[in-house]
């Protein structure tokens, strides 16, 4: 029975120090970011779900533990879901799709299709790549002849329903790869910055975003999108709502976009310059891929 008391004991305080690290220091310190990355919300309400387990007989200790997993289900829904709704999109509007393709032996190319003809977006911005072929380039081509495609470094992939005038491929070992890419659609020009940051729990992130959020905001452009494998709460994504919008609050349903089927974490990111206007974000979620789909719309 001792044991059992010491391990309860531990337990709570474990659990305490994940709420504190959740809820108010999360990764502001570089230490501490390991914790705050892998035990999202959803996974702290099912350690403390267990926890109530170790309680049943201290009646006190069960209620609390059974109104604070209510409380906690209650902001992570509030926080995480938004309910689904009618959105007009005007005829004008802009769209990109973002969607990490997880590094497959070959390009998704029916989903990709059968999403393009159906979306007909302005941008079709494609990550983890690294398998994409010139042969994919041409039968996309042959497809869409409106559409300019290209394969990007970094692993990357861009497609543009217009003209395609710069790229500018700017990387870090280790950190980060961006693709500005300048672009002609039908309404004007638009620079894209398209990034895909590099997966390490261990990585600083202040140091990381600060340097990303630098060489885009140093260009002034007017669309990010990309995989950043750091989730929305972070507070280094503060830094970017000094100069852009995120689509996270123009979403539908569960804002996470990884893994494929458990809403945990919203790494998969979009943003566009205030002076453009965020409409609708959509999420789709196919087997191929652990990510979601991404289709944003937006105003100028």
């Amino acid at each position: 029975m001792k044991i059992f008391r010491i391990f309860r004991a531990c337990a709570l305080i474990a659990y305490a120090l994940l709420l504190l690290i959740h809820f108010i220091l999360k990764d502001h310190f570089q230490s501490l970011q390991i914790f705050f990355y892998a035990f999202p919300l959803p996974i702290i309400i099912l350690i403390g779900c267990l926890i109530t387990i170790f309680f049943y007989r201290r009646k006190t200790y069960f209620i609390f533990f059974i109104w604070l997993t209510v409380a906690l289900t209650g902001i992570w829904l509030n926080n995480s879901y938004v309910f689904p709704r009618v959105v007009e999109i005007p005829d004008d509007a802009n769209s990109v799709i973002f969607w990490n393709a997880a590094n497959r032996a070959t390009i998704p190319m029916s989903i990709l299709t059968e999403n393009i003809k159906k979306i007909q977006p302005d941008i079709i911005a494609l990550s983890e790549t690294e398998n994409a072929s010139e042969k994919d380039i041409l039968q996309f081509s042959k497809e869409f002849p409106a559409y300019e495609f290209q394969i990007l470094q970094g692993d990357m992939m861009i497609g543009v329903k217009g003209h395609i005038k710069n790229i500018t491929y700017v990387v870090e070992e280790y950190s980060h790869d961006i693709n500005f890419v300048e672009m002609q659609l039908h309404n004007g020009p638009l620079l894209l910055a398209f990034t895909d940051t590099f997966q390490s729990p261990t990585m600083d992130k202040r140091k990381t975003l600060g340097t990303v959020l630098e060489l885009i905001s140093e260009r002034n452009s007017d669309l990010i999108v990309g995989d950043f494998n750091t989730p929305y709460e972070s507070v280094h994504f503060r830094n970017f709502e000094t100069d852009y919008i995120s689509f996270h609050d123009y979403g539908q349903g569960f804002s996470a976009t990884w893994p494929f089927g458990i809403p945990l974490l919203e790494i998969d990111q979009m943003y566009t310059a205030k002076r453009l206007t965020p409409i609708l974000l959509q999420k789709f979620y196919y087997k191929v891929s652990d990510h979601a789909m991404l289709v944003g719309y937006f105003f100028r």
